[in-house]
């Protein structure tokens, strides 16, 4: 008993995932999303019609970031490419979405 609990304790932090960064999916969302969305308060400029903001994204209601990384895997339109992020990342991007809650 006492080698699996050994065991148990070592797998322990290769579960645990650290927690999702907002400016590293800030960074990549001006660097991906941009060219189609408003990512920032800050940015200028036009961008197609129909295509909500970020900030317009995070304050729609009941919002969580399972349902932005779906989107990101599995667009939702044909307009919008799969991004090429990986589960950090999308994670990452989500959290940014989120923080730009009103």
């Amino acid at each position: 008993m006492r080698p699996l609990l050994f065991l148990l304790t070592l797998a322990q932090p290769a579960l645990a995932q650290p927690a999702p960064d907002p400016a590293s999916g800030q960074a990549l969302a001006e660097t991906l999303c941009r060219g189609c969305h408003l990512v920032s308060p800050q940015q200028g400029g036009p961008v197609a019609d129909g295509v909500p903001s970020f900030m317009a994204i995070a304050a729609r209601p009941g919002l969580d970031p399972r349902q932005i990384e779906a989107v990101l895997i599995a667009p939702t339109h044909l307009q919008m490419p799969s991004p090429p992020l990986d589960t950090r990342q999308m994670r990452d991007v989500a959290a940014y979405i989120l923080s730009l809650a009103p």
